[in-house]
């Protein structure tokens, strides 16, 4: 993020309107570019298949498949970010830039390992006992490995500076997809459901090819230890649990109706649950504003007063240390709450909008989900972000906690709504685990903040 905040600092350093919002702009493509141009390639996709014919059990399972690659993609690759996140920091503060991408091509190995045998597991059902064209397995498959490295590798994204390039290496990924549907549905007559798996494929390809490549020729030099990295797990643990516990959280009461609710249908070899599974699909996107808004405010204003309370640590009175304490401890709690009322306005307009909305465009049963999901979306971004701030001040108790309160709130709340309460209530339980386990993030950051210079120097080492 260091790269990040320096652009943002110098772009918000100008006064003008021209210049605030040249930043605001540069943070949405530095931060949810690459998703914003992944959502359109999703919307086509779904307008297309809606408008050429195809089959709806075809949309069914296109549609669920991807579900599922998705999913797991991410599953693998939170399973590895937080860990490799803090190695590649380390390495770097410690001149040892080597390591990163070493790290990088250790990292997308076990990514691709973890993704072969799922993605052989979805296309060898789907192939055998389902009778899909090979054309359409394997090309899934490859489409499973490919979004599994691409997740894996946009943690080795914020060790470089070239952030309008690695938006233009999505953006020529999805224009290489367009490019290879037309050649394959028009040219050589394939179905439209395999042009567009194989389209996705090599497009997501090109993406993972272009991204690698700027990453290694900006450290120039790998010293081949790939696993490396790998020690951080047994050296960090809590940082492994955190971050597998809230990815893990962010979508329990999605597998959990998928399997068990009354909504729920099945789908050839899926299980899914689609007017729930599109209504987190729209409270995600809804929210993703806190995102942008989280980088500027934390770059921009909080970052500069971290580090000058970081470096009076080394050699400057208690005095000095505990003014820069206190300025760094207000700076967090305006910039936090500014945070938490922009985007919760932000939120409510935008679910004023879906009453609206929604039903025009034939998502009218999701709507009554999406209220409350978008609710709950907001806490559970909330919440993370106050993570955040753990990870700043390396908090990993305090971080694992709040997570696992997460993760088992909102597994015990949907099974609960399964057992005792119904569908109606299926959008409490994420909403029920993201606010508790906000609220003790939230008062576990301020005890720590005010207590930090005890946390510091009398830590256990």
């Amino acid at each position: 993020m260091a790269g990040i905040g320096f652009e943002l600092r110098k772009v918000f350093s100008k006064q003008s309107v021209f210049s605030k919002v040249k930043g605001i702009v540069f943070a949405t493509m530095t931060t949810i570019g690459p998703t914003i141009i992944f959502l359109i390639l999703l919307l086509g996709i779904h307008f297309a298949i809606d408008r050429l014919g195809v089959s709806e059990i075809d949309r069914n399972v296109f549609s669920s498949a991807l579900l599922y690659v998705f999913i797991s993609a991410i599953i693998i690759s939170s399973a590895l970010n937080t860990i490799s996140s803090r190695f590649t920091s380390d390495m770097l503060f410690e001149n040892k830039e080597e390591y990163v991408p070493s790290a990088l091509f250790g990292s997308m190995f076990i990514a691709a390992i973890a993704s072969v045998f799922w993605g052989l597991f979805i296309s060898l059902t789907l192939f055998f006992f389902y009778q899909h064209s090979l054309l359409f397995v394997s090309g899934l498959f490859i489409f499973c490995v490919m979004i599994a490295i691409s997740y894996t590798i946009m943690t080795y994204v914020s060790t470089i500076k070239e952030y309008a390039k690695i938006t233009k290496a999505f953006a020529l990924g999805i224009a290489l997809s367009f490019g290879v549907y037309f050649l394959l549905h028009l040219i050589c007559n394939f179905s439209i459901i395999d042009s567009i798996i194989w389209a996705m494929a090599v497009g997501f390809l090109l993406i993972n090819i272009i991204i690698v490549y700027y990453i290694i020729s900006f450290f120039n030099y790998s010293n081949e230890k790939y696993f490396a990295f790998l020690a951080y797990f047994k050296k960090h643990p809590k940082l492994f649990f955190s971050g597998l516990f809230y990815i893990l959280g962010l979508y329990v009461a999605n597998i959990l109706y998928w399997f068990f609710s009354v909504i729920n249908t099945k789908i050839e070899m899926f299980y899914v649950a689609p007017l729930y599974d599109m209504a987190s699909f729209l409270a995600i996107l809804a929210n993703l504003s806190a995102v942008v808004i989280f980088t500027v405010k934390i770059e921009t204003n909080f970052f500069e007063k971290y580090q000058k309370y970081v470096a009076s640590l080394a050699n400057a009175s208690y005095a000095t240390i505990e003014k820069t304490r206190k300025i760094m401890q207000n700076t967090l709690q305006v910039q936090l709450f500014f945070i938490y009322e922009v985007q919760l306005i932000i939120e409510i307009i935008l679910s004023c909008l879906a009453i609206y909305f929604l039903p025009r465009l034939g998502l009218g049963g999701s709507l009554d989900f999406f209220l409350i999901l978008g609710l709950a979306v907001f806490c559970i971004f909330s919440m993370y972000f106050t993570v955040v701030f753990m990870y700043y001040f390396d908090d990993q108790f305090g971080a694992v906690v709040t997570t696992a309160i997460f993760f088992f709130l909102t597994t015990l709340s949907a099974i609960f709504i399964l057992i005792f309460l119904g569908r109606d209530y299926y959008a409490v339980a994420p909403l029920i685990g993201s606010v508790f386990a906000w609220l003790f993030a939230f008062f576990r950051l301020r005890y720590f903040v005010e207590n930090i210079n005890a946390q510091l120097f009398c830590r256990k080492t």
